[in-house]
């Protein structure tokens, strides 16, 4: 029983020290609810984008990774399947700036591993 509850106290302790090793507002890996936050987000994002000038028809086939941090906002950056309005499947590294205290204050940057160019486009909250 002693060396059980050793065990635990010495994996608390370890836990507690890597928890404090990462800096606040660094970013974190996201899993679970906070990585299923995260395409709710840019489902979000995609359909706002859909709309309005500069429209752009882009649909989430899978989400396959995320990090969350908090910067002046907090900033999503996503590895995600996008199928664009061609019905072609891209695997596009994005990044979501959500500042919603401004006007258009969502910034969605998009790098696609087939094309050479990066872009963005903004939207309110």
């Amino acid at each position: 029983m002693l060396n059980s509850s050793l065990c635990f106290n010495l994996l608390t302790v370890a836990l507690k020290r890597q928890q404090k090793l990462q800096p606040k507002g660094a970013p974190r890996q996201l899993e679970g609810e906070g990585l299923k936050e995260a395409e709710e987000t840019l489902d979000f994002s995609l359909k706002k984008l859909a709309t309005g000038e500069n429209a752009i028809n882009y649909k989430i086939s899978k989400v396959n990774s995320a990090s969350k941090q908090t910067v002046s906002g907090t900033l999503y950056r996503i590895n995600a399947d996008i199928i664009d309005g061609d019905e072609i499947t891209k695997k596009c590294d994005i990044s979501i700036w959500s500042r919603a205290w401004l006007q258009n204050g969502i910034e969605v940057t998009f790098k696609c591993n087939n094309d050479q160019e990066v872009f963005t486009r903004q939207h309110s909250a």
